[in-house]
């Protein structure tokens, strides 16, 4: 019995490892795109989606996203624009200061409410700048610094107590 079982697992084993060919062929999978053909040329393409790095290795070539064939991916930095204006005191009650030192060139403020409401404004600003804001609700507001010569910007949050 126990002579047949071993020839038993041994022949599905054998069955089992058979090895089958498979073709890869070029395709897309995505919510949105296809390919096409003509010729000797075949263009694949998507929509929506982001552009990721093209890996190439022994003979075969995967891409993800966009087809860019020569797409080298760089690094972002992240550039904090504005890094030596402070605002304080931060929660305020009354008074909320804008400290710009003297190497930037005239800035615009505005102040927003959190449903995007314009509440202040000062044009070409340098210095220290000082917002009244006794007169709005307790809550978080938002100051904008807009330097209007390249539509930089920088967002602060205050909180008014």
């Amino acid at each position: 019995m126990n002579k047949n079982l071993f020839f038993l697992i041994t022949g599905l084993l054998f069955l089992g490892s058979t090895v089958f060919g498979q073709t890869i062929q070029n395709s897309v999978i995505s919510s949105a795109g296809g390919s096409a053909s003509s010729g000797n040329v075949k263009m694949d393409f998507t929509l929506g989606e982001t552009v990721i790095e093209t890996v190439s290795a022994s003979g075969n070539t995967l891409t993800q996203g966009f087809h860019q064939t020569n797409l080298t991916l760089v690094a972002i930095v992240n550039i904090e624009l504005f890094p030596e204006i402070s605002v304080y005191p931060n929660p305020t009650t009354e008074l909320v200061n804008l400290d710009i030192p003297a190497n930037y060139s005239l800035l615009d403020i505005r102040m927003y409410d959190l449903n995007g409401k314009l509440l202040r404004t000062i044009a070409n600003a340098s210095g220290l700048v000082t917002f009244d804001v006794r007169d709005l609700a307790k809550g978080t507001y938002y100051l904008q610094v807009i330097n209007p010569q390249n539509n930089e910007l920088k967002t602060f949050r205050l909180i008014k107590s």
